[in-house]
């Protein structure tokens, strides 16, 4: 089983490096667990993704929360455009490269995405206070989701 942990955004857009911010901020992953930046690659997601058992996908996400709030969600909410989930800021290349995945069949059987609540998004690096602040316990979430499939198998 192997799993991809996959960080979406732009670091140089405040809270939108929320994504890489959190990989960084991993303790030493698991050996069948990859952890990659993967910036904003719009359908190039898909190629990312190709290869993998389960993939862990990090994203700023606008939820209408208090920034630094995170949640897990499945790929189904994109699908369904949940209430709950306005969309990741890259939703339109989030969203259409699981669907183009999805029709050429290389998606990984497992998706996980955590979407975190961004506070500013500027032309600046660097993340808000109540964004960092939410890097240990997602940090937490990410690696009890590793355990969890590997315990599982």
């Amino acid at each position: 089983m192997t799993t991809l942990v996959l960080a979406l955004g732009n670091p140089l857009r405040g809270d939108d490096g929320v994504g890489a911010a959190v990989l960084n901020a991993l303790p030493d992953l698991p050996p069948d667990v990859t952890g990659l930046d993967g910036g904003t690659p719009g359908l190039g997601l898909v190629l990312s993704l190709q290869g993998y058992d389960r993939a862990i996908i990090l994203d700023a996400a606008e939820m209408g929360e208090t920034p630094g709030t995170w949640r897990r969600f499945s790929p189904d909410c994109l699908r369904a455009q949940d209430p709950d989930l306005r969309g990741t800021l890259h939703d339109a290349g989030l969203a259409e490269a699981l669907l183009l995945g999805e029709a050429l069949r290389v998606l990984p059987s497992e998706i996980i995405i955590f979407g975190i609540q961004p506070g500013e998004i500027g032309w600046s690096p660097g993340l808000t206070p109540a964004v960092a602040a939410a890097i240990p316990g997602l940090c937490e979430a990410i690696m009890t989701a590793c355990a969890a499939r590997a315990d599982s198998e």
